[in-house]
């Protein structure tokens, strides 16, 4: 069936997984040449930073939509370069908490204008403000609906 045959939602949904998977590749090779930084780890960080206490790992894997054991690969490897530390939750002595290192805050600095210049090479430049606006709101409308899921 060519792509003109398929129903306009399979469309939209095959072109938004497309654009969201290629902007990802963009976005990771340049972070990661620059910072050694893979796009899951950035993302961790910056939930982990934003957070106003340490954050349970399951609240870490739930804001990535990854398994926990992918969150488990992610930490460690932050971890290993001395951008965040695990601890015993206080509060629930079987879960841990993860929280940023002055080393984390640093690199998640230095990753802000590596991933601004990105998106605005490869995503801004071309839409419009409003277009944004749209985009906004109907991927808002679709998290939203689908929200229990991740």
């Amino acid at each position: 069936m060519g792509d003109e045959e398929q129903p306009l939602w399979r469309r939209a949904a095959t072109h938004t997984l497309h654009t969201s998977l290629m902007l990802k590749v963009m976005l990771e090779d340049r972070l990661h040449e620059a910072e050694g930084l893979l796009l899951a780890d950035h993302e961790a960080l910056l939930n982990i930073g934003h957070a106003e206490e340490p954050l349970r790992m399951s609240v870490i894997a739930q804001r990535l939509v990854i398994s926990r054991g992918g969150t488990t690969k992610v930490i460690d490897r932050l971890e290993a370069m001395g951008y965040v530390l695990r601890r015993p939750d206080a509060d629930d002595r079987r879960a841990t908490v993860v929280e940023l290192t002055r080393a984390g805050r640093e690199a998640l600095k230095r990753a802000r204008p590596i991933i601004d210049a990105g998106l605005e090479e490869i995503w801004s430049a071309y839409l419009t403000d409003e277009e944004s606006v749209v985009l906004i709101e109907v991927m808002d409308r679709v998290l939203e609906a689908n929200q229990a899921c991740c």
